[in-house]
Parts: C-alpha cells; sequence; structure tokens
C-alpha cells in the first residue's frame, strides 16, 4: 500500500513527548526533593497541585513557578533558581519514549519532509528537542515565540511548509493533540490531520480530524506505506 501522504508536520508537546505526564512526574520529584513539600503534602497531592498550577502549560512557566512558590515558600529558592531546576528535570524525568525516535529515523530515511511546529517560549522548547533526542533530526523547527504566531494562526503554519519546500495542501499530515490549536488551524491551511488522542473523546461540534490515534507512531503507516 503506497504512502497517503508525502509529508508530514508534528506538534511537540504531549504529541513527541508526554509533556502532561513529565508535569505529573516533576510534581513528584518536587515532593522527593524538597523538605517543606513533604511537610505540607503527600506526593499525590504534590503531583495533583503542580499539574493544576501548570494547566497543562497555558499558565506559562512565570505562573507556575509563581504558584508553586507560593504555594510552598518553604522550597527556599528564588523564582529564577526553581525555574532553572524545572526547566532541566521537566526534561529528565521521563525516559525517552522507545516508538518515537524510530519513526521520525524511518521518515528520514524514506526520504519524507517532517519537521516540529510548536508553541511555547523558544528556550524551553529547544530543550525539550535536545532531551528527547530530536536535535539535529529535522532541519524545520518552528517555535512560536521565535515565530511570532501561535497555533492556531495559519501564519506558523506556512513558515513550516515554506522550510520544507512543500505547498500547503491535502498530502500533508499534520499530527497533534491539541483540538484548536493543532486539528482546527492545520485544516485552515488545508493540511490533513492526524489527532493524538492521549485518551480523551473528541468533542461534539467541531470536524472531526481524518485520523485519531493513540499515539504518534501509529501514523508510521501513513507516511510510508
Amino acid at each position: 500500500m503506497p504512502p497517503l501522504y508525502s509529508a508530514a508536520l508534528f506538534d511537540l508537546d504531549n504529541t513527541l513527548w508526554n509533556r502532561d505526564a513529565a508535569i505529573r512526574a516533576t510534581g513528584r520529584l518536587l515532593h522527593e526533593t524538597y523538605p517543606a513539600v513533604r511537610d505540607a503534602t503527600t506526593a499525590d497531592e504534590a503531583e495533583a497541585k503542580f499539574a493544576a498550577f501548570d494547566e497543562r502549560g497555558l499558565a506559562g512557566r512565570e505562573r507556575l513557578i509563581a504558584r508553586t512558590l507560593e504555594e510552598w515558600p518553604g522550597i527556599g529558592l528564588s523564582p529564577e533558581e526553581l525555574a532553572t531546576w524545572y526547566l532541566e528535570w521537566s526534561r529528565l524525568v521521563l525516559p525517552q519514549d522507545p516508538d518515537v525516535l524510530p519513526l521520525l529515523q524511518d521518515l528520514n530515511a524514506a526520504g519524507v519532509p517532517w519537521g516540529i511546529v510548536t508553541n511555547g517560549p523558544s528556550s524551553g522548547q529547544h530543550m525539550t528537542i535536545r532531551s528527547r533526542g530530536l536535535e539535529g533530526m529535522t532541519g524545520c523547527v518552528i517555535v512560536s515565540e521565535e515565530a511570532g504566531y501561535r497555533k492556531p494562526a495559519p501564519e506558523i503554519f506556512r513558515r513550516a511548509l515554506d522550510c520544507l519546500g512543500v505547498p500547503p495542501g491535502r498530502d500533508v499530515l499534520f499530527v497533534g493533540d491539541d483540538v484548536a490549536a493543532d486539528m482546527v488551524g492545520a485544516k485552515g491551511v488545508g493540511l490533513s490531520t492526524a489527532w493524538v488522542t492521549n485518551g480523551q473523546d473528541w468533542p461534539d461540534g467541531v470536524e472531526p480530524p481524518d485520523h485519531q490515534v493513540s499515539h504518534v507512531s501509529q501514523v508510521g503507516p501513513l507516511l510510508l506505506g
């Protein structure tokens, strides 16, 4: 069976790595590392609170750190020091996903153009890419802070397509987990879509994606045949 698509763009967070799981694990590590957290909460509570402070990435790093220090001031670090700790350990607390790199290596071996399109701060997203072993695998990494646009803005998708050297069209597959930013945004510029469900149900009233997968590796047959 020939491939259905000739090129691909991937979201980063909760697509090429499980950011939500990393945030929860970082909350547990916070509990293990700092007595002030252990004295005030259980490990389960620390995990839940840290994830709630993060708001699935919507809070932003500065707000996440501020909320954490408000909750546990006895940690004894400055916001800058805790941010440094968070940036390092949230990227290292989980092992690399053994199914992601083989997919991307297979795409490179087959000559399938692909890139990464992610919202977020430049430093954090590039640190994530390095920590996941993805650095250098593609020459097209578009980060919203650098691009000046956030998904679902069409401009950020077009920037990525220009980087790949392919025109927008249904033969390009966008793979991501966020309904509005990834699926609706990609459809808005004429791309096909594959939704990484992460255990969620597709919301009512939104045009469904072309494909639903439980893990990003499952798009391999769509791109490789």
